[in-house]
């Protein structure tokens, strides 16, 4: 079961057990310790499943034990007789004590999307899904993904029938950094925006080149996330709602990548007869601004 369907297994959950874990010696806890310590008794009192049991101090901790069981499945973090412990075949910056909180959302993409995690191919469909609406008209609540779900015709493909699971997606699409959120009209509006995401590896997707094609830029970033154009997950979904044009990338990726242009982490130009791809606007509108064939690394900010 995905964890798009373990809907205690919250970001801020898994997160919380990751930092606490960091930091202590070995990187590792006797689990009843680290159950105890993440989730103490006065916290979980109220769950109606501990009513009865108060008398014998035998308390149930779903919020946590889902999250955990969530973190040793997608190999975060592993079991190991009685301890839980950080996986020490993450990458060593993953596991640095001084990195490994900044760096835990790419962390988790990888081990969800790019590690041939067959437990969280839902969960892939479901973010490329989202990632390939256009930005500009995009379901932003539970009740505008049903409906889209449903004219889309991708209710069985999507395996995404309910308002949890929309929670879900929600939750883990913002934290990763393919998604942020605003309120319009008291009403709060999700948005599939993977600017985020992109500008956190920008300096991996360049592997220390200054300038790439925009095709080698999609290439790379697909590779390294199937949820983008080309991409594993993307392929598949856009095989259920229909391909995009030729060389048109989708709004929310031509979207982050002119936020980015603009922020001054990259440059967008078109080379003279060189092949290029086109990044759409509003309405799917096209100008010079939107043919693109090279892109340039501005460099790390300060």
């Amino acid at each position: 079961m995905s964890i798009l369907k373990t809907g205690r297994a919250k970001s801020s959950r898994i997160q919380g057990i990751f930092r606490y874990l960091l930091q202590v010696e070995g990187q590792r806890k006797n689990k009843n310790l680290l159950e105890n310590i993440m989730s103490p008794e006065k916290l979980v009192e109220h769950i109606p499943e501990n009513k009865e049991r108060l008398k014998d101090k035998k308390m149930s901790r779903p919020m946590f034990n889902d999250s955990l069981r969530e973190s040793i499945k997608c190999g975060l973090l592993v079991k190991e007789d009685e301890e839980i412990a950080i996986n020490p075949d993450l990458p060593e910056d993953a596991r640095n004590p001084l990195l490994g909180n900044k760096l835990l959302p790419d962390t988790l993409t990888n081990l969800f999307f790019a590690s041939n995690n067959e437990d969280e191919e839902d969960f892939g469909r479901v973010c490329a899904w989202y990632l390939a609406q256009d930005i500009y008209d995009a379901p932003g609540n539970a009740k505008e993904v049903e409906n889209q779900v449903s004219e889309q015709k991708v209710g069985d493909f999507l395996k995404m029938t309910s308002d949890p699971f929309f929670n879900q997606m929600d939750d883990w699409m913002r934290y990763l950094g393919f998604a942020w959120g605003h309120t319009l009209g008291g009403k709060p509006i999700t948005v599939p925006d993977p600017t985020a995401y992109i500008k956190r590896n920008l300096k991996h997707l360049f592997n220390g080149q200054k300038e790439i094609t925009i095709q080698d830029f999609i290439n790379r970033l697909a590779k390294q996330c199937p949820l983008f154009e080309t991409g594993k997950f993307r392929e598949e979904v856009e095989a259920q709602i229909g391909t995009r044009e030729t060389n048109f990338l989708s709004t929310s990726t031509a979207f982050a990548l002119f936020r980015l242009h603009d922020e001054g982490d990259i440059q967008l130009y078109r080379q003279s007869d060189s092949a290029f791809m086109i990044l759409p606007k509003i309405n799917n509108q096209v100008d010079n601004d939107g043919r693109i064939s090279h892109i340039i690394w501005k460099g790390e900010k300060s």
